[in-house]
C-alpha cells in the first residue's frame, strides 16, 4: 500500500490521477532545496494551529500520543511529530460549508497553513483537491525538484467557512543530504532511455512496465529508527496473481520489501 499510494501521487505530481492538481502558491519562504543541501523539514505547532477545537485545548496525553483535547475535538501528536486532527461526532463545525468554493483558493489557503508550521514552498509539487460540495479536502504533495515524491511525507487539511480545519493530518520530517542526492542521481539515470534500458534489464518480467522513481521514509507511526531511500516504483502485470500493488527496486536492480 506505500508504494502504491507513493505511486498515485507520484503521477499526480506529473499532472494525472484523480485529484485536481493545483500550481503552489510562490510565496513563503525556499528552503532545503538547494543541490547538496539537507531536505527541511517542519514541526507541528499547537499555538498556531486552526483546528477546530471547539474551546481551549487541554493537554491531556494518553497511550504515547501528546493529546490537545477541546470540547469539539482533538489533536494528537505522535513521538515522531506526525499529527492527526480530528472531530467529535456530532461537532457542529462539520456541517460548516468550505472556506472557499473556488479550488485554487482552497489549495493556496491550505498550503499557506501549512508553510507557518515551516512548509518550504520549493518542497511543494501540488495540491491536490479531494471530495465535492459537502467538503474538500486539500492534500499537499511533497516532492524533489517538483517531481521526485515523497511518499510518506503527509499535510491534508480540510478548512471550513469559519477558517478552521476540521481534520488534518501532518508529518513533514527533515531528509539527510545524501538520500535527496541519490534520489535525484536515481531519476536523472531513469531519465535517459539507454540507462533506464540497461536497469529493467536488471528487473524481472513482471516489473517491465512503466514505473516512476519515489522517495520513501520511515512512517510516522513506525517504531523503527527513522530511514529514508529511493526507490523505482512499478505496477506489475494485473494477470501476476498474489503479488502486492506495487513493487520496488533499488537503483541497483534489487528488490526493496521494506514497508518503510
Amino acid at each position: 500500500m506505500r508504494a502504491a499510494w507513493a505511486l498515485a501521487v507520484g503521477l499526480a505530481a506529473a499532472g494525472c490521477g484523480g485529484a485536481t492538481s493545483l500550481d503552489p502558491p510562490t510565496s513563503g519562504a525556499v528552503t532545503g532545496c538547494e543541490p547538496g543541501a539537507p531536505f527541511a523539514g517542519a514541526t507541528y505547532d499547537v499555538a498556531k494551529s486552526r483546528f477546530a477545537f471547539g474551546s481551549t485545548p487541554v493537554r491531556d496525553d494518553a497511550n504515547g500520543f501528546e493529546r490537545w483535547v477541546g470540547r469539539d475535538g482533538v489533536v494528537a501528536i505522535e513521538k515522531s511529530g506526525g499529527e492527526i486532527g480530528s472531530l467529535n461526532g456530532g461537532a457542529p463545525e462539520a456541517g460548516l460549508p468550505d472556506w472557499s468554493n473556488d479550488p485554487s483558493a482552497l489549495g493556496a489557503h491550505v498550503t499557506t497553513y501549512f508553510e507557518g508550521f515551516g512548509v518550504a514552498s520549493c518542497q511543494v509539487a501540488n495540491a491536490g483537491v479531494n471530495g465535492g460540495s459537502g467538503g474538500r479536502t486539500i492534500t499537499l504533495v511533497r516532492a524533489v525538484d517538483g517531481h521526485i515524491v515523497v511518499g510518506e511525507s503527509l499535510a491534508f487539511a480540510r478548512f471550513d467557512s469559519a477558517d478552521q480545519s476540521t481534520s488534518e493530518g501532518f508529518y513533514w520530517p527533515a531528509l539527510p543530504a545524501d538520500v535527496v542526492a541519490s534520489a535525484r542521481a536515481f531519476a536523472a539515470m531513469v531519465a535517459d532511455p539507454a540507462q533506464l534500458a540497461a536497469f529493467k534489464a536488471k528487473l524481472p518480467a513482471d516489473a517491465q512496465g512503466d514505473g516512476i522513481v519515489n522517495l520513501h521514509h520511515t512512517g510516522s507511526s513506525s517504531t523503527a529508527p527513522f530511514a529514508a531511500a529511493a526507490t523505482y516504483d512499478v505496477e506489475p502485470p494485473p494477470s501476476v496473481f498474489g503479488r502486492g500493488s506495487t513493487l520496488s527496486f533499488d537503483a541497483d536492480g534489487n528488490a526493496v520489501t521494506t514497508l518503510w
